[in-house]
């Protein structure tokens, strides 16, 4: 294109004269907790989870595995159930 000039826009047959810009906005925003307590819509705040990795003899892992499946409990919740039982027995 050697030769050829380019060729600007013409912005006046836009008809952009009474065009404004939009003033910001003043109005304060709202916080994540206010929208979650009117919207009863929890916030993503980090869960209360942690881990614990167990080493143990093969039989008793997988017998626990097999007690957790059978049972259909998570496994902090089996967990917590034969922690419960064991503290029980002990009073």
């Amino acid at each position: 294109m050697p030769g050829q000039t380019r060729q600007g826009l013409d912005l006046d047959d836009l008809g952009l004269d009474d065009f404004k810009p939009r003033k910001p906005s003043t109005a304060k925003k709202p916080t994540q907790k206010a929208v979650a307590d009117v919207t009863s819509f929890p916030s993503r705040e980090a869960p209360d989870d942690d881990q614990l990795n167990i080493k143990g003899p093969k039989a008793v892992l997988d017998r626990f595995r097999a007690l957790r499946k059978s049972e259909r409990y998570k496994y902090a919740d089996l967990l917590e159930f034969m922690m419960d039982a064991y503290e029980a027995q002990k009073r």
